[in-house]
């Protein structure tokens, strides 16, 4: 290999001219036009020439702009398919991000559904705690997993679109189950507080403490000596001993009865009455409200009696029933 210093410079020539000791570039004034390149070297080689037709530098220049426009739109197309290959990476990296908070929503309403069975459940356990009757409804379905055919499977496979369909059926149960549950507990909770209610208002302590001297039913009359029935039951204890309502109510008698001396009567609603008799002393007036252990009097011996004792009767809707049933 060896290097051969040039100049080249450009000259116009007619046939048969002589060339000087340079590179020239002979244009041909021939009807066929030719561009002859001549390589004159500085060293006594000889000197080397090319003869090339005008159509060819033709065509090599249409060549080269086109090489050159296809390398600009290459080029262009380049850039835009790496901005595209770059949006899809990014796009990818957004679908995993969503993927993956469909997922965890997916599992939150699975939770949910499991919370909204468990307080189904939970509604029908506290409702047979407090011997509340139960609905046929939530007998036959206590879950909301009431999907049992094909096209509605909840337990799905983890694939996008099942856990996207999984979810949806999962929200729309939800829509369905949670307002129906809301309105179970609501009603729960009224029919918890009635139920309350209802059993503060029924008499089931002792008034007074104290020895039953005397039961429910037919007796022989300390008095007469004849065979009587008696309505309530009859508790002995010294004189002053605290008597007490047996249940919340509204007091409707506290005043001196014939026989029954000293007397209160409660109302405590749900047709049950409960009245204190032979009392030495009332602290409770018409109109009161009173609560289950209020003091209500203090025992003695007012009326038709034989010693310090309370009579104490139950009636429920109008009628004598043995206080004993009320009783722990």
């Amino acid at each position: 290999m060896f290097f051969v210093v040039l100049r080249i410079v450009v000259a116009v020539m007619s046939p048969g001219s002589e060339a000087g000791g340079e590179i020239d570039i002979v244009k041909n004034r021939k009807k066929h036009g030719f561009f002859t390149l001549m390589v004159i070297p500085h060293t006594e080689e000889s000197i080397f020439s090319v003869r090339i037709p005008l159509f060819i530098l033709q065509a090599l220049s249409v060549i080269v702009m086109a090489s050159l426009i296809f390398s600009f739109f290459w080029i262009n197309s380049y850039q835009v398919l790496q901005d595209e290959a770059s949006d899809i990476s990014l796009l990818r990296e957004e679908n995993r991000i969503l993927n993956e908070q469909i997922d965890y929503i997916a599992q939150e309403t699975e939770d949910l559904k499991q919370w909204v069975e468990q307080m189904n459940f939970l509604s029908m356990e506290i409702r047979q705690l407090i011997e509340l009757p139960i609905s046929c409804d939530e007998e036959i379905t206590p879950s909301i997993y009431f999907a049992q055919n094909d096209t509605v499977r909840l337990l799905a496979s983890r694939g996008a679109n099942q856990v996207v369909d999984r979810t949806a059926l999962n929200i729309s149960l939800l829509h369905d189950s949670i307002p129906g549950s809301n309105e179970n507990l609501i009603q729960l909770k009224e029919e918890i507080m009635e139920f309350q209610k209802q059993q503060a208002a029924t008499p089931s302590i002792w008034p007074a403490q104290g020895r039953v001297t005397s039961g429910f039913g037919s007796r022989i009359s300390p008095f007469t000596r004849r065979r009587e029935f008696h309505y309530g039951i009859d508790i002995a204890a010294p004189r002053g001993t605290l008597i007490i309502a047996s249940a919340d109510g509204k007091v409707t008698e506290a005043s001196y009865r014939r026989g029954h001396g000293n007397t209160v009567i409660i109302n405590h609603g749900y047709g049950i009455r409960t009245m204190y008799a032979h009392l030495s002393s009332i602290s409770v007036s018409v109109g009161d409200q009173v609560l289950k252990g209020q003091k209500i009097g203090l025992m003695g011996s007012t009326g038709v009696s034989t010693g310090s004792h309370l009579h104490y009767e139950v009636h429920l809707n109008g009628v004598a029933v043995n206080p004993r049933g009320f009783l722990p």
